[in-house]
């Protein structure tokens, strides 16, 4: 998931501990920020993302529900806010890839400040994906050899059904507000370019199956299947390279020694996250 700036300090995340009835509120900066003080289990069962275009009338909508709108609205005040500060003629505007060439020569060694600088997105995005590599882990390991002696298959499927909403709620919030910046200059995060649109692709592939994921999860929590070990994690297997090879490959694209290559510090500055 993205980090969404300071605008969402006001804003509170609800987090469910799978082994106890309390609830724990965040405020979004923290919870995407520093998550620390969240465990991976905890940071993962967060609530479900609303797919575009679906409504619900307020009256109807749930605590979660409510958090997912709370969520998408903290985004558009970010995009907003980009759009509006690109606009202030006193500020660094960003330029079209298409107006400023990708420098070929070598370039100048970074000092460390701005190395620092250049990989500011890397790292926040590289610890977002270190929960969903720890997540995975967790319920894989569940499935070849076994499950925490003290957690019940309900909780389990609890973590996995959290693993599938946090996911698309990442992919999702990245492909409305993040990589459409990004893809200003970046052919990775770009969505119609043939050649590359690495990025998006991948998120295709991944949905493919993280899509079946989740029907099997939820299947077997409502009771409408047996779990059966061996087919939930073929069906993880079938997924397990590209979404790997995902995490770690955007987070290359986000790295200092390639960001500079598009981008200017300043014009950096203005890329909420």
């Amino acid at each position: 998931m993205l980090g969404l700036s300071r605008l969402a300090s006001k804003k509170l995340f609800r987090v469910h501990t799978c082994n106890t009835q309390n609830t724990t509120f965040f405020p979004i900066s923290i919870f995407l920020r520093s998550t620390a003080n969240v465990t991976v289990s905890q940071a993962l069962r967060v609530v479900s993302w609303k797919q575009a275009g679906t409504t619900t009338p307020k009256a109807a909508m749930s605590a979660d529900d409510t958090l997912c709108e709370q969520v998408k609205v903290v985004a558009e005040d970010n995009a907003k806010m980009l759009d509006a500060t690109s606009k202030d003629a006193e500020r660094p505007q960003i330029q079209l890839e298409s107006d400023r060439k990708v420098e070929e020569k070598p370039l100048p060694k970074l000092t460390a400040a701005e190395y620092k600088a250049y990989n500011r997105l890397a790292v926040i995005m590289d610890q977002y994906h270190n929960h969903f590599r720890a997540t995975w882990t967790e319920i894989v390991t569940g499935l070849r050899k076994s499950r925490p002696k003290n957690q019940s298959l309900r909780q389990f499927l609890s973590i996995a059904q959290g693993f599938c909403r946090m996911l698309d709620t990442h992919h999702n919030i990245e492909e409305s507000y993040f990589f459409p910046i990004l893809a200003k200059k970046m052919p990775a995060f770009q969505k119609h370019n043939k050649e590359h649109g690495e990025m998006i692709a991948h998120h295709r592939q991944i949905h493919k199956g993280l899509e079946k994921f989740e029907d099997y999860v939820n299947a077997c929590k409502s009771g409408e299947k047996d779990f059966v070990a061996s087919d939930m994690l073929e069906i993880m297997e079938s997924f397990e390279k590209i979404l790997w090879q995902h995490l770690d490959e955007e987070v290359q694209q986000l790295g200092a020694e390639n960001m500079r290559k598009y981008w200017t510090l300043e014009e950096l500055k203005m890329i909420p996250m």
